[in-house]
């Protein structure tokens, strides 16, 4: 199924952690899933070039972070509350079929911290330009 990459992606929203989230989707429902997390001061749309070439046979969302893009602002952040946002749009845009995860720099932070928080529904995470600390 062909992907218009000049079509805008349709913006949902779920609730994480108290916050409402934002998201996109591309691809058919149903398919295996992709969930794109992104960079520090960055947002959904900094996938807008890669979606829709992943989106042929996989269904993909990215996500606003909370603090980034048109979701909720907290009070204060942690990577585990990331990562439970992250949770909530794969749950919420359908796209737990063997998950890949993909992070770039603070959202490959998240994407580990994700992994270990959430092992039932993600099947893989690639990094991206992410320094991973010793605990």
């Amino acid at each position: 199924m062909p992907i218009d990459e000049a079509a805008p992606a349709p913006q949902c929203f779920t609730d994480a952690v108290g916050a409402r989230i934002v998201y996109r989707t591309w691809g058919p429902e149903g398919a295996p899933g992709v969930l794109l997390v992104h960079g520090g001061a960055a947002h959904s749309g900094w996938w807008d070039h890669l979606a829709p070439q992943l989106a042929g046979d996989r269904r993909v969302a990215a996500l606003d972070l909370s603090g980034h893009g048109d979701s909720d602002w907290r009070d204060s952040y942690s990577f585990d509350g990331w990562a439970a946002e992250g949770h909530a749009v794969a749950l919420a845009a359908g796209v737990t079929d063997q998950l890949l995860v993909v992070g770039h720099s603070l959202g490959g932070l998240i994407t580990a911290k994700a992994s270990t928080l959430f092992p039932d529904v993600i099947d893989n995470i690639l990094i991206i330009d992410s320094e991973i600390f010793h605990p």
